[in-house]
């Protein structure tokens, strides 16, 4: 079965400031690590129960997966998304040192 992949306006900015940082501090690996981000993401479209359970699941009412994205001295990162019907909704991307999200008040 193929999913729909809907990314979340919280991941597009989560994106676009990782994308900014990289940009900053390597100019030629940000288009790339953009491009590569996206691809990661849409591949939820295929299988995405293979992911694992994100330790955010806990604190909210639908299952948090998450997608470990990149390696190496820039960084893994986790994108986080839920499964509802036949859409997979990427929620946020955040970089492997942050801490997890918390439900808001």
């Amino acid at each position: 079965m193929t999913y729909r992949v809907v990314i979340t306006a919280e991941a597009k900015r989560d994106l676009r400031i990782a994308y900014n940082y990289i940009r900053n501090h390597a100019p030629r690996a940000a288009s790339d690590w953009r491009k590569r981000a996206i691809q990661t993401a849409n591949s939820l479209a295929h299988q995405p129960e293979r992911c694992s359970v994100a330790p955010e699941s806990a604190s909210f009412d639908e299952d948090i997966r998450e997608l470990f994205f990149g390696t190496g001295n820039r960084g893994t990162y986790r994108i986080l998304f839920t499964v509802i019907e036949k859409t997979v909704y990427v929620l946020h991307v955040r970089h492997g040192s942050m801490m997890p999200l918390e439900p808001e008040d």
